[in-house]
C-alpha cells in the first residue's frame, strides 16, 4: 500500500500540469515576467517579454513607449532598470483569455522599491496594472500592452 501513495502523488502533479488551462499559463507568464524584473531589472524584463510592437503606458509622466526598439532606446537612460538599486515586482490577481487562446489580459498590483537617495531614504510606491498578452508564433505569451496606476501613498 505504501507504494501507491508516491505513485498517486506523481500522477496528481503530472495531471495538474497537463490540465493547466490558458488562464493558468498567462498567470504563470506574468509571474515569470515579475521574477525576471526582480532578478535582472525591469528594463531587461520588459525587453525580454514584450512583443516588437508593444505599447507601454507608465505612471511617470512620460509619453507612452511604442515598440520594443523605442523601449530599448528609452531604457538606456532610465535608472529604474537596475535591480541592485530599484526593484519593480508585481503579482497578478486575475486573468482572462480570448476564446481562441491568442489574446489575454492580467491585472494585479505592483510594488516599486527605490535605492537610497542622497539622504539615504528609500522610496516605496504601489499601484495596479493591466497587461495585455498575445501568443507569438512559437506559442509563448508576449506583452502587447502594459499600463499602470499609482495608488495614493499611505502615511
Amino acid at each position: 500500500m505504501a507504494k501507491i501513495v508516491p505513485m498517486a502523488c506523481a500522477f496528481a502533479v503530472i495531471a495538474s500540469t497537463a490540465w493547466a488551462g490558458p488562464k493558468d499559463e498567462v498567470m504563470a507568464a506574468d509571474r515569470a515576467f515579475s521574477q525576471l524584473s526582480v532578478e535582472k531589472g525591469s528594463n531587461a524584463a520588459f525587453l525580454a517579454t514584450m512583443a516588437d510592437d508593444a505599447r507601454i503606458f507608465g505612471t511617470g509622466g512620460e509619453p507612452p513607449i511604442i515598440g520594443k526598439a523605442e523601449a530599448a532606446k528609452r531604457f538606456q537612460t532610465s535608472g529604474n532598470g537596475d535591480p541592485r538599486t530599484n526593484v519593480l515586482s508585481w503579482e497578478p490577481d486575475y486573468a482572462e483569455v480570448s476564446k481562441d487562446g491568442t489574446l489575454a489580459w492580467t491585472d494585479g498590483h505592483w510594488i516599486f522599491e527605490s535605492g537610497p537617495d542622497d539622504k539615504g531614504r528609500r522610496h516605496h510606491l504601489i499601484g495596479h496594472y493591466l497587461t495585455i498578452w498575445e501568443r507569438d508564433a512559437k506559442g509563448a505569451w508576449k506583452v502587447k500592452a502594459d499600463m499602470g496606476t499609482t495608488d495614493p501613498q499611505k502615511k
